[in-house]
């Protein structure tokens, strides 16, 4: 035993000294997997590096983290939306206060334009020319002040013909850019080819009044299109730009693949160059003094007015209230700046404040006070009726002093209602309903009579049912069940007797206890068939009363059958049937 521990304490010395590297090597590794710091540190040293390959080889990494970056922001703006706010603001800030302060410059230097040759004797002039000519009074200004007017700008590349970018000034008339882009090339084209210039074409003349200029550099061109007469100096400025698109952006332009979006970044120059010059006029006296003369003027004589009017269209509003029916005027007038309006007032007549004329009154300095009221005035009454009533389309009312008339075709429920409310009705003291008719009524009759042309046969001298009856009996049935329907719509109890018949041959005393059985046969088959036992009687009644007079033998077999007679009972036991 001794020897055997000696060996065992060797072989680990020995196997210590040979493993030692390794072991330390495997404490590491499970050091370094089992501590989440030490990973965490060594990915972020490698993450650099691997995002950059990933972007390289594929998109995949973009379409991974996009969903990430989607949600991180829909949180953060949720929480906190003016950090938000604040990053972007320097981005769209200036770009919005830019816009705005353009937009409200145009406005003003267009007003201005309007009201300094509005009042003017000129003014008047070319208003006339404008009502002569069908043009708009703006436009009729421009063509009389305007030196030059800058109203597009297309850039074109030179290549391909496609419209770089296209800016426009206020109030132009916009054509579709790669159309115009098109017909210059063309024309450009044309011109080469028809009179063999080496050189570009730099203007064109249209009209009487407007020209384009071309400014053409290596790889790009600007058109610009001018109404009136531009300066030298402008011709200059489009150089100078087209020479700094080529500076920034020759590169791009040279390699230019169709995607518009990177010159976007010149379209600040282009407005730049929607220049414009009017004449200068020198005025003695402005119209504005004449203008505000004018407006105390009118404003004194439009008050003035105004409170005539005023006096004048508030008597038309109380005569108006008098003279409408279902309003009663107690009492009005005007206090504190303020309409005070008592009375009596229909629920059915107009709103009050609805027979104010437009633009008169204001409905907000009106205090109304109406207290609901019947009229007794026969509209009002008639009205109410049908309101209350609610005749359907196949009755009609009339209104015959205080009696309410109907006529037509009615449910038997709506004339129980119409003879019992109507004379609760205010002003209605008769009720007349002679000519409805009561359509449960009516088809309950119809019903009763097919009910009491219905036979049905048996065998001879037997309550065993002839073959091939068994649509009659579906008949029977269903004729049954619409009385039943119908008798309890009309508040009328109806009592069924089923008759048994016999033909004449035989003794009397079986034919009687033989027809009672075949009344009993068809009164148990309707009991199967979930019919109440008290909505029937059952009666034999042998050879009395034959269904069919026995003139040859064949006749007999009509007289083997079972009829049914009805008669009314109490209407109170209709529902219980």
């Amino acid at each position: 035993m001794g020897s055997q521990a000696d060996e065992s304490k060797t072989l680990n010395t020995l196997r210590e000294l040979l493993l030692k590297s390794e072991k330390e090597q495997i404490l590491r590794i499970e050091n370094r997997l089992d501590d989440p710091m030490v990973r965490a540190k060594e990915i972020s040293q490698s993450l650099p590096e691997a995002i950059s390959l990933s972007i390289l080889d594929s998109k995949k990494l973009s379409c991974v983290i996009q969903p990430v970056i989607d949600d991180a922001i829909k949180v953060s703006v949720q929480k906190n939306p003016k950090a938000l706010a604040d990053a972007l603001f320097p981005v769209f800030g200036p770009g919005i206060r830019k816009a705005i302060s353009s937009t409200i410059m145009g406005m003003i230097q267009s007003l201005n334009q309007m009201l300094n040759h509005s009042f003017s004797i000129q003014g008047m002039k070319w208003r006339f020319e404008a009502f002569r000519t069908r043009k708009q009074f703006a436009e009729v200004i421009l063509l009389h002040t305007l030196i030059y007017k800058v109203e597009q700008i297309f850039f074109i590349h030179g290549k391909s013909g496609i419209v770089l970018d296209h800016v426009v000034a206020k109030d132009a008339i916009i054509q579709d850019p790669d159309l115009v882009s098109g017909m210059l090339t063309a024309i450009q084209d044309f011109v080469k080819d028809s009179f063999d210039i080496d050189g570009d074409l730099d203007t064109l003349r249209i009209g009487s009044d407007k020209s384009v200029w071309i400014e053409k550099g290596e790889h790009a061109l600007i058109a610009a299109v001018i109404r009136g007469t531009p300066p030298l100096n402008l011709r200059i400025k489009y150089r100078e730009l087209m020479e700094e698109i080529h500076i920034k952006s020759g590169a791009a332009l040279e390699k230019f693949n169709g995607d518009s979006h990177p010159f976007l970044i010149f379209r600040e120059q282009l407005e730049e160059g929607l220049q414009f010059q009017e004449k200068q006029e020198d005025q003695k006296i402005s119209p504005l003094l004449f203008c505000v003369f004018l407006v105390i003027f009118c404003g004194v004589g439009i008050w003035g007015f105004s409170t005539y009017k005023t006096t004048q269209v508030w008597q038309q509003y109380l005569n108006r209230i008098e003279a409408q029916k279902g309003l009663i005027l107690l009492s009005a007038q005007k206090k504190e700046g303020k309409y005070r309006v008592t009375g009596l007032r229909d629920p059915l007549a107009k709103d009050p404040l609805g027979l104010l004329q437009k633009d008169t009154i204001d409905p907000l300095s009106i205090e109304s006070r109406w207290q609901a009221f019947y009229s007794l005035d026969p509209y009002f009454i008639f009205q109410r009726a049908k309101l209350i009533l609610k005749p359907p389309g196949t009755i009609q009312l009339e209104l015959s002093g205080n009696t309410i008339i109907a006529q037509g075709q009615a449910s038997h429920t709506w004339i129980e209602n119409f003879r019992r409310i109507a004379p609760t009705i205010p002003g209605i003291n008769g009720v007349k309903d002679e000519k409805i008719q009561n359509i449960d009524m009516a088809q309950l009759d119809i019903a009763l009579k097919e009910l009491t042309a219905i036979r049905i046969y048996f065998k001879k001298n037997s309550t065993v049912l002839v073959e091939n009856q068994e649509h009659i009996l579906d008949i029977l049935y269903k004729s049954i069940n619409r009385i039943r329907k119908l008798q309890s719509r009309v508040e009328r109890s109806v009592q069924i007797i089923i008759l048994g018949h016999t033909d004449s041959s035989g003794n009397e005393k079986l034919n009687l206890r033989l027809s009672r059985g075949r009344a009993e046969k068809i009164f148990s088959i309707l009991i199967v068939q979930g019919i109440k036992p008290a909505f029937f009687s059952i009666s034999g009644i042998g050879t009395k009363s034959p269904l069919k007079k026995e003139s040859h033998t064949e006749d007999r077999q009509f007289n083997r059958a079972v009829s049914f007679k009805i008669f009314y009972g109490h209407s109170k036991e209709a529902a219980n049937l």
